[in-house]
């Protein structure tokens, strides 16, 4: 990666939606040499192009998690696990007092209590011992990566082996479960549950 290819995606981190045109002009190259240049990038796992929500104007909920395991193949079979939650913004290995620290979403408290106590990555066999911190939307970035409609198939089970409708506190109204499966009942991520509800509501 040279400073062309570091100035190209500084652009469309500033603009995902710039044109390669005007991108070029910038670069004083063509649309051509830019797309070839992306391309590249992309194909070779340097950079991806994806688009990024305002967490505060979706009053989005944060969890940040400290987590010390048994031994490093512990951490990275959590790691492997919960790589599709749609909830995780992001794991990381870290040194010091821990050796993973996450950063996960929620859209209320009860259901940030959950993902502490019931179904998170703290939760797993060989934790030692973990830290937890909540906050609300960060201040920078502005924008985060979440995928807002992550079920595809209908899907009981979340991508981390957990069936929401087995959880007591899921029948007890104190989460509204994965965003990944059709048992979700939340506002944050695109629910078809949510959806038959409001249809319910809009001809009554």
């Amino acid at each position: 990666m040279d400073n062309v290819d570091k100035q190209l995606i500084s652009m469309l981190h500033d603009n995902g939606r710039a044109s390669l045109s005007e991108i070029g002009k910038k670069l004083r190259m063509s649309h051509v040499a830019v797309s070839k240049r992306l391309d590249k990038l992309i194909q070779q796992g340097l950079a991806k192009v994806t688009v990024g929500v305002n967490a505060e104007a979706l009053d989005m909920k944060l969890l940040f998690m400290a987590i010390e395991t048994d031994n490093l193949d512990i951490a990275e079979h959590i790691i492997n696990k919960y790589q599709n939650c749609p909830r995780v913004l992001m794991i990381a290995p870290v040194t010091g007092r821990y050796n993973l620290f996450a950063v996960m979403v929620a859209e209320d408290s009860w259901t940030l209590e959950s993902i502490i106590g019931t179904c998170s990555l703290r939760t797993e066999k060989g934790v030692r011992r973990s830290e937890t911190w909540f906050g609300n939307a960060p201040k920078v970035p502005e924008y985060v990566m979440v995928d807002l409609a992550p079920l595809d198939d209908g899907k009981v089970k979340a991508p981390c082996g957990i069936t929401c409708e087995s959880c007591k506190r899921y029948g007890v109204d104190k989460c509204v479960g994965c965003p990944a499966t059709s048992s979700y009942r939340g506002l944050l991520w695109s629910s078809e549950l949510t959806e038959r509800k409001r249809g319910r509501k809009s001809k009554s």
